[in-house]
């Protein structure tokens, strides 16, 4: 009886928990940025790229499609998406290798995503670009561990951190219409939008907070950091899917910000964990952080935050990226 009365009581709450939470999901403008990159990607003519980028959020706000193109003379598209893991990059490869064939695939490697054997999150994100049926349940049936398929039945689970940031802003904004309150949260002057082919243009400049503690990587060490077995065994998934169809596979890692590579401890073993890897599997890798400390390609006015570019930062890495890869006569 009273296993009855609490699933009576309980039932409604979690059906109105999950209406309202699927609604801040269907607010929050990134997922809307990845419907519109899908979409971009499926209007291309068919077999019409050279290039194609694929990756985390590192990869949408490093390389741009125009500026690379312009350099090169190419025709590429960015399909990095937020928090990606080489688990869904190796989902959207193989879609995206259904109607295109590119001669070359650079995949960012952010080393935030490589020592994670699962990230739920971005199951939703990467539903958002590939709403297939057939698509979801084969990616849910081999990524999924067993108890987070439990999990994610439920939408009041699957889309809190959306509702969560959702009333956030908007708490935010009436705090700030009606009593003319600052939010702690510093404010950023400039433009964020979505451009060209799937990249992410955006010109704000880090913000001095960015300096201090609340620096994402103020405890980060890299002697603790470890490669998930799971992950790098997509990445060689993803090998094998390029060299089976004669793809030129590049490896590439986007800057931090200078304030973050300062307070990181021990980077070197990250890099050379991910370099190794690379010589191994005899793929192309450029780690913009390394060539950073050597050249000084990049300040922290090139950042929008403490770990990706600004568009003037953009500019300069697209440049040098470009070089690089004609040095390799690729693609």
């Amino acid at each position: 009886m009273k296993a009855i009365l609490f699933a009576v009581i309980v039932t409604p709450i979690l059906i109105y928990l999950s209406v309202i939470y699927t609604d801040a999901a269907s607010k929050n403008h990134i997922n809307a940025w990845n419907r519109q990159r899908a979409a971009d990607f499926y209007a291309l003519q068919e077999n019409s790229l050279d290039m194609l980028f694929i990756g985390s959020s590192h990869s949408y706000c490093t390389f741009a499609p125009a500026l690379i193109d312009w350099a090169l003379g190419t025709e590429s598209f960015q399909f990095g998406m937020p928090l990606q893991h080489p688990d869904s990059t190796y989902f959207t490869l193989k879609e995206a290798l259904k109607t295109q064939s590119p001669s070359a695939v650079i995949m960012e490697l952010y080393w935030g995503v490589l020592n994670q054997d699962f990230e739920i999150k971005q199951a939703d994100t990467l539903f958002q670009a590939f709403d297939d049926d057939d698509f979801k349940r084969a990616y849910i049936e081999e990524i999924f561990p067993w108890n987070e398929k439990i999990k994610y039945s439920f939408p009041f689970i699957r889309y809190q951190q959306d509702f969560l940031t959702y009333e956030n802003k908007r708490l935010t904004d009436y705090l700030e219409s009606r009593f003319g309150l600052i939010p702690r949260k510093e404010t950023q002057t400039g433009e964020e939008r979505y451009d060209y082919r799937g990249f992410m243009y955006c010109d704000y400049v880090i913000p001095e907070s960015k300096f201090g503690p609340r620096n994402q990587y103020s405890k980060f060490d890299g002697q603790k950091w470890e490669f998930s077995d799971v992950q790098r065994g997509y990445i060689e998934k993803i090998i094998d899917l390029c060299h089976s169809n004669g793809i030129r596979l590049v490896f590439a890692t986007a800057p931090v910000a200078p304030v973050s590579m300062e307070k990181i401890q021990n980077y070197g073993a990250v890099h050379s964990a991910i370099s190794e890897f690379a010589q191994r599997n005899k793929i192309p890798y450029l780690d913009f952080n390394t060539e950073n400390q050597a050249r000084d390609l990049f300040a922290n006015k090139h950042f929008r935050d403490d770990a990706h570019l600004n568009y003037s930062g953009v500019e300069i890495a697209d440049a040098y990226f470009a070089g690089w890869l004609k040095s390799l006569s690729i693609p």
